[in-house]
């Protein structure tokens, strides 16, 4: 797992649980700091038999967590669905070819060629999604500047797949606009596998955001490109969790 220049302005805090790094255990504030994770002051560390709605399910759509049988067990709120309570349930579907909407979704479908999302998306949807080879940028900034909540469930990364959700200024050449301006996003990472592929996130996000990375596993035998960061082509390892400019304002 790699940390690279993240920043948490006044009032984001994160909360994180269960994670190493460079082939140790992960356990202090200190430590995280140290990993390149932001100022200690901010970090809020649980312990890994930690049940609570903030470190195991999507919290904005869940109303409670409880222990039962030994598993931590997330009961969901309105507009939660599923173990980890996020937004969109099983049933929903993409809308009808032709048809104007601002929701976006990606099925039960393997991805070998780019994708675009559409300019002013208020909700992004990859669930059930092979990525194969290809490096797909969601981007804040061009998504709706209401809001935006992105999902990403069960979703393999394979053969130098890297998902990146980007914030503003994250983009090279598109400009920083409205990143601080925009209403805040929800990201929800759940259940993402990760076999010589990686996850990034980077830019700046809009206040009030929230952003969670919940069961997921995360594995690299060798270097992924991670062609949209400068200078990434020189890492002498194989990161496959990259946090790389990433700027939170009075976020999660």
């Amino acid at each position: 797992m790699l940390s690279l220049s993240l920043s948490l302005a006044a009032g984001a805090r994160l909360r994180v649980a269960c994670n190493d790094a460079g082939g140790g255990v992960l356990s202090t504030a200190e430590e995280y700091a140290a990993a390149g994770f932001g100022d200690a002051g901010s970090i809020d560390v649980v312990g890994c038999d930690a049940c609570d709605r903030d470190t195991h399910c999507y919290a904005p759509g869940t109303a409670s967590a409880s222990m039962k049988n030994g598993v931590c067990v997330c009961v969901c709120g309105s507009g939660g669905h599923g173990e980890a309570c996020v937004p969109v349930g099983a049933s929903a579907q993409p809308p009808a070819v032709g048809t104007a909407s601002r929701v976006f979704v990606l099925e039960g479908v393997t991805v070998r060629s780019v994708f675009a999302v559409p300019a002013d998306a208020s909700e992004v949807t990859l669930r059930h999604v092979v990525l194969d080879g290809v490096s797909p940028v969601l981007y804040v900034p061009w998504m709706a500047r209401d809001g935006v909540r992105i999902v990403v469930q069960n979703v393999s990364l394979l053969n130098g797949a890297v998902l990146y959700v980007m914030g503003g200024g994250g983009l090279r050449g598109a400009g920083a606009a409205g990143s601080d301006e925009s209403g805040p996003v929800e990201l929800s990472v759940c259940d993402v596998e990760a076999l010589n592929g990686a996850l990034v996130l980077t830019g700046t996000f809009p206040a009030g955001s929230v952003l969670t990375v919940t069961d997921s596993l995360l594995v690299a035998a060798r270097s992924t490109p991670l062609v949209y960061l400068p200078g990434s082509q020189s890492l002498p390892y194989a990161p496959v969790l990259v946090l790389s400019g990433l700027r939170l304002v009075r976020s999660v």
